[in-house]
């Protein structure tokens, strides 16, 4: 649900309930085992309002999240509900995601990796080119991936959210990589048949989770992007809800 819809059902909620509690006070003439009556009443209500003004408070906080942009134009902050959906902690910071809802992307991932009949090589670098050949555009927010595909632009977290959306779609496994004014996702695969010839990848969990820089035209997956782990803010599992600790991840190319 959109925020200002939230506020805007809390805020009529709130006066509705203050309405009631101003009418039961008008009421003088009420004998005293009724007035007592209409007090406790009043009491539970002007509870009732401060605890939802309480939990409003708390859901509708703006927190500024962690920018990916070069620079921050002055009076743009990006600003997010804590309780939105894609809203993650990580290291400190509040990070905004924004995938595409899972089936919302299915039939432009089957059409992107018709013919690749289940390779994964195949599958995985015809959606990175897909994305990667997106133009890209600097913006100010989070973009949903359903949007970057309808508007044929975005910058690096827009392309990620792309791209791991189309992963979700075919069920490959990955991963978002933070550095500094950037993100980019790392993708596992078994099959490498088709990675070049120096490939750049992450062991998380004895898997090798390789490269994909998606703002990089006519990359391809396993491509060095010159990210060292020493840059790295953080690893996040979107699948998990969780981080990935940095300190179990190793670094190779081969």
């Amino acid at each position: 649900m959109d925020l200002w819809i939230k506020i805007t059902l809390i805020l009529l909620l709130a006066i509705l309930i203050y309405r009631e509690i101003l009418k039961s006070a008008l009421h003088h003439h009420q004998r005293p085992s009724q007035k007592s009556k209409a007090n406790f009443l009043n009491l539970l209500l002007v509870g009732g309002v401060v605890g939802i003004f309480t939990y409003a408070g708390i859901s509708i906080t703006w927190i500024e999240t962690r920018d990916l942009r070069p620079y921050i134009p002055k009076h743009s902050p990006q600003m997010v509900s804590i309780f939105d959906r894609g809203v993650i902690e990580l290291e400190g910071m509040v990070i905004k995601t924004n995938l595409a809802r899972e089936g919302e992307l299915s039939k432009l991932a089957d059409t992107l990796t018709e013919g690749c009949n289940n390779d994964q090589g195949c599958e995985v670098q015809k959606m990175f080119d897909y994305v990667t050949n997106i133009p890209y555009k600097t913006d100010y927010t989070s973009r949903n991936a359903k949007k970057v595909v309808e508007s044929n632009w975005g910058d690096c977290d827009d392309k990620s959210n792309l791209f791991a959306s189309l992963l979700n779609e075919k069920g490959y496994e990955y991963r978002f990589v933070y550095v500094p004014h950037h993100v980019f996702v790392v993708v596992h695969l078994n099959d490498t048949d088709d990675l070049p010839f120096l490939s750049a990848s992450l062991k998380i969990e004895g898997k090798n989770f390789y490269y994909a820089e998606t703002t990089s035209e006519g990359a391809r997956i396993g491509e060095f992007n010159g990210q060292f782990p020493y840059n790295f803010e953080g690893i996040y599992d979107i699948k998990k809800n969780e981080p990935v600790e940095r300190d179990t991840v190793s670094f190779s190319i081969s």
